[in-house]
């Protein structure tokens, strides 16, 4: 067995010439690294955290949420190893595997958007900023929308930082007063709001319901870049759409193509282009349809093996390739068919939406 110590700077530039497949980097400054050949062409390889210790019982109060019984610290406090890339300019992007955010390089420090979906995954995002950019701290961030997977965790992520969110999802967030989640030092209302911070130039746009309260775009037009969550993501929709607004989802989100990007970074899976965020609306747009078109059959919206059959004879042809077809499909229709049954859920729900470009 051979022992090796380096910094998380030296692994990630020594690693590739040792030919490993892959490595997970936890945070600190300082790591061991061992690794013994086991006779064939594979390396065992284990990597230690010498200085910091990430685990929950090291943590003097680890925030919950709106958990109200106890036993969710050590899952909520489990470290989530993340992989982070530049992307185009000084905007990076981060990701776990599902959920994705960025990051911009400022000036004097760094501008997050939202704050990962647990206080360990929040740690590990800072750590994840940190080791890019070791000496600026983050002093901005930016919220999506209100939902706790994706901005309940300021509190480990960043808590001394200004923290900006559209009107909407700052009404939701302190009236629901969960642990780690961080009201907003500023809000904007309305539909636009053009920002300067530490001279990074970015726009934050509301077209309307779409997903949670709230929910904004950021735009970067000198980068054609756009970042938003919990709406277009590759493949079908996510299980039930929970918190999705129907009714007015798909015009509302079109209206971001009279804008000019060419790339587009969802808040899960992969990075996406004009294309692909086209083909997801599309396939939203025919959803609508089946939807209604079962009902009219006599379909039962909660015989769910049948929604299921209904399904694959009407929406696999076309969409059976997407990512996580076989999953979720039957799910959105059932949603849809609900939804067209009952009426849209709550005020945003059932609004006009608004399809003037943007």
């Amino acid at each position: 067995m051979v022992l090796l110590g380096f910094s998380s700077e030296a692994i990630n530039i020594y690693l590739p010439i040792l030919a490993l497949q892959s490595v997970f980097i936890h945070s600190g400054e300082y790591c061991l690294l061992w690794f013994t050949l086991d006779g064939t062409t594979n390396w065992s390889i284990e990597v230690t955290d010498k200085e910091i210790d990430n685990s929950p019982n090291n943590t003097a109060h680890e925030h919950c949420g709106i958990f109200t019984i106890p036993g969710s610290d050590q899952i909520q406090g489990a470290w989530r190893d993340i992989s982070y890339v530049p992307v185009r300019d000084n905007i990076w992007t981060v990701s776990e595997g599902i959920y994705r955010t960025i990051f911009i390089e400022g000036k004097k420090g760094i501008i997050a958007f939202d704050t990962f979906t647990t206080p360990g995954g929040a740690r590990a995002f800072q750590g994840a900023m940190h080791r890019v950019f070791p000496n600026k701290p983050v002093h901005t961030i930016v919220y999506s929308h209100d939902h706790l997977d994706h901005t309940g965790y300021a509190a480990d992520l960043a808590p001394e930082a200004d923290i900006i969110a559209h009107d909407l999802c700052n009404q939701v967030i302190t009236g629901r007063q969960s642990d780690g989640q961080l009201a907003a030092t500023e809000t904007w209302s309305g539909e636009r709001k053009q920002y300067r911070i530490d001279g990074v130039e970015f726009e934050l746009i509301y077209p309307g319901p779409t997903h949670g309260d709230g929910n904004v775009a950021a735009y970067f037009p000198q980068s054609k870049l756009l970042f938003m969550v919990d709406t277009v993501i590759p493949g079908v929709g996510y299980t039930f759409f929970p918190d999705w607004h129907l009714s007015p989802y798909v015009p509302t989100m079109r209206r971001f193509l009279s804008l000019d990007w060419d790339t587009f970074v969802p808040g899960h899976f992969w990075i996406t282009d004009r294309s692909g965020f086209e083909e997801n609306l599309d396939y939203y747009d025919r959803m609508a349809e089946i939807a209604q078109e079962a009902i009219g059959a006599g379909l039962d919206a909660d015989d769910y093996a049948e929604v299921t059959s209904y399904t694959y004879q009407h929406l696999k042809p076309k969409f059976g390739r997407h990512f996580r077809f076989d999953e979720y499909c039957a799910m959105n229709l059932s949603r849809y068919m609900q939804h067209y049954l009952t009426g849209g859920w709550g005020i945003e729900g059932n609004m006009t939406a608004e399809i003037r470009p943007l």
